[in-house]
């Protein structure tokens, strides 16, 4: 610990407690070794892999709930579409998270109960699974945009039908 006298007045000491921290790490940032930075990029490319495989599984589990129907579907279909809209932006899959959650909204919104909802259902899962391919393809492209102004339109309309 360091002390020293205020220099206006010597009846005043200032007391520093020593740094923890300093004397932890030292005074100067630790640098990383050079090998690291490419291991963290190779691990980065691994999980993005890994994810996309782990997307496709998700996206046949939500076509065969699409097709499915009943209540308990619908729960399961917006928890694998929230989990999609939570998880596919991290890994490049912007749009997908977009349509996932546009889904995931229609569903709350009680869309699917809805004349014509389930075909709105299949045609979110649809696109979700075209534009995962054009990712896999090109990566994420300002392509997508014609694809999620047409199924908003699709949902406007069969939420409300008279103003669509």
């Amino acid at each position: 610990m360091s002390t020293h006298t205020a220099p206006d007045s010597p009846s005043v000491r200032i007391v520093q407690p020593p740094n923890r921290l300093k004397s932890k790490v030292g005074r100067g940032s630790p640098t990383l070794p050079p090998t690291v930075p490419p291991t963290f990029r190779a691990l980065v490319h691994a999980s993005a892999a890994a994810y996309s495989r782990h997307l496709d599984d998700q996206l046949h589990a939500l076509r065969a709930l699409a097709t499915g129907g009943g209540a308990a579907a619908t729960e399961t279909l917006f928890a694998i579409a929230h989990q999609i809209r939570g998880e596919a932006k991290t890994f490049g899959f912007g749009s997908v998270g977009g349509t996932a959650e546009s889904l995931c909204a229609f569903i709350e919104a009680g869309g699917p109960g809805r004349a014509r909802g389930g075909t709105v259902v299949t045609l979110h899962v649809d696109t979700m699974a075209a534009l995962k391919a054009d990712c896999d393809a090109r990566g994420e492209t300002a392509g997508a945009q014609p694809l999620l102004d047409g199924l908003a339109r699709a949902v406007r309309h069969v939420l409300s039908p008279e103003r669509a």
